[in-house]
């Protein structure tokens, strides 16, 4: 499945959104990313809604940050809480890309963040070929950390602060079995077996009629 990719901007920076997407529309098209901004809510659609469902579904998210950005009261009140918050419970990857000069490095909650191009570098400083290949690299480097993502081990469903606690056992309460078990010599066999078999076997199920 490709990598959920939300993109937060504001209008007043959309010819660099069309920039971003375009870089990041290559990965897409060979099925590697998921790209999704507001200018994909069709007409007639409930439009918090629908951003509301990419925020929550994303795996990543491209923070494209501007004097615009920092003073939209949509993005600092609606996207910037939710996208932090699922930064900090669910770990999607929140990158801020710096646009334009703006004074960002003030802004408690973003200078915390390491920010693309690296150095923190505006965009719109660099010639229009080192302001693409900035942007390649960054298609590139949101891809690989996107796979890395869907690499990781599976860890049961959930996280350790969110596995259930153990049952507790009383084993005085245990019914007393006899000291010799009759019959079932090829199931015992074949338990023994699996024990003294440490390198390999993991799981043994017997399966008996009747329970």
């Amino acid at each position: 499945m490709p990598g959920k990719v939300f993109i937060s901007y504001s209008h007043l920076d959309e010819d660099w959104k069309d920039r971003v997407t375009q870089q990041l529309g290559v990965l897409e098209m060979e099925g590697l990313l998921d790209v999704w901004d507001d200018r994909k809510i069709a007409g007639g659609d409930a439009w918090e809604s629908d951003i509301e469902t990419a925020l929550n579904s994303c795996e990543a998210a491209l923070l494209l940050i501007s004097a615009a950005f920092l003073t939209s009261k949509f993005i600092n009140s609606t996207e910037v809480p939710a996208l932090l918050e699922r930064r900090e419970k669910a770990g999607v990857r929140v990158i801020p890309v710096i646009l334009k000069p703006c004074q960002w490095k003030r802004v408690k909650w973003l200078k915390a963040i390491n920010a693309r191009p690296k150095d923190g570098q505006a965009l719109s400083g660099m010639s229009a070929h080192d302001a693409d290949q900035a942007l390649s690299d960054l298609a590139s480097e949101l891809c690989e950390l996107l796979e890395k993502n869907s690499k990781r081990p599976f860890d049961g469903g959930g996280s350790a602060a969110n596995a259930l606690p153990p049952i507790p056992v009383d084993l005085a309460q245990l019914p007393v079995a006899p000291p010799n078990f009759l019959g079932r010599s090829a199931e015992l066999a074949a338990l023994d077996a699996a024990w003294a078999d440490t390198g390999k076997t993991r799981v043994l199920v017997l399966v008996a009629p009747g329970g």
